[in-house]
């Protein structure tokens, strides 16, 4: 049974879809391994290169600036993770999964995603401002909005109400995804810095860096997964619909 067929029939557990996450990585490596090193990689860089701690006394205007580009490099790695889901939606379809075709696409469609990403994002620092519970909830809730506006071409209140439906009933499941995929990244990149900076040539910016992306390549994997529980839920919910 194909991967699309196992989406489609039944709803698919953890090791599965990481499982599956992995496969559609490593059969996929080329174009996905390119849209890293060309759209999120190099702000990885420079971001480990600007990390304060490496700084002398860094200034006000300094650690603004920081925080802003912090900002940026945030939602590049909104636009990286979308097209990821470009190129696994297209290879379980037998579409082209290029390294252009998912920038084609992402680029024409540029505007309406970084829309939506500032809503999530404001609404989502209101709540977790008042209360974190509330902040956490809507995350959860609402984290497949930018997978709806590319693969369902939902725009506005419709991208989010259909990232709500498809959650709707699987809340525990998808937190767990979320808090799991975070969870072994913080973990890598714990160790790996650990290990790294007791180099002595290590130290400081090269240590945070690798510490940094190396993990990356791991939780690729996990990534594609959770795209892939969005999938699962969405072939369900219109099964039952």
């Amino acid at each position: 049974m194909s991967s699309l067929s196992k989406l489609q029939s039944r709803k698919l557990g953890f090791i599965e879809l990481i499982s599956m996450g992995f496969d559609v990585y490593l059969k996929n490596l080329k174009p996905i391994l390119l849209l890293f090193c060309t759209i999120y990689l190099p702000l990885l860089i420079i971001l480990s290169a600007l990390n304060p701690e490496n700084q002398n006394n860094p200034s006000g205007l300094f650690l603004a600036f920081f925080i802003v580009f912090s900002i940026v490099v945030a939602l590049v790695g909104f636009i990286y993770y979308i097209a990821l889901a470009l190129i696994t939606e297209n290879y379980l379809h037998g579409r082209d999964t290029s390294y252009q075709s998912a920038v084609q696409k992402i680029v024409s469609n540029l505007l309406p995603l970084v829309g939506l990403a500032l809503i999530f994002s404001i609404n989502y620092f209101i709540r977790f401002m008042l209360l974190i519970i509330p902040g956490i909830v809507y995350t959860v809730n609402n984290q497949y909005y930018g997978l709806t506006c590319i693969l369902r071409d939902q725009r506005g209140k419709d991208a989010f109400n259909y990232s709500r439906s498809r959650v709707e009933g699987n809340w525990w499941k998808v937190f767990f995804f979320t808090f799991l995929g975070g969870l072994i990244a913080l973990a890598l990149q714990f160790i790996l810095n650990s290990v790294l900076t007791s180099i002595p040539f290590m130290k400081n910016f090269w240590g945070d860096l690798l510490s940094v992306i190396l993990p990356q390549f791991i939780v690729i994997g996990i990534t594609i997964g959770n795209i892939l529980l969005f999938l699962n839920l969405d072939y369900q919910k219109s099964l039952e619909s």
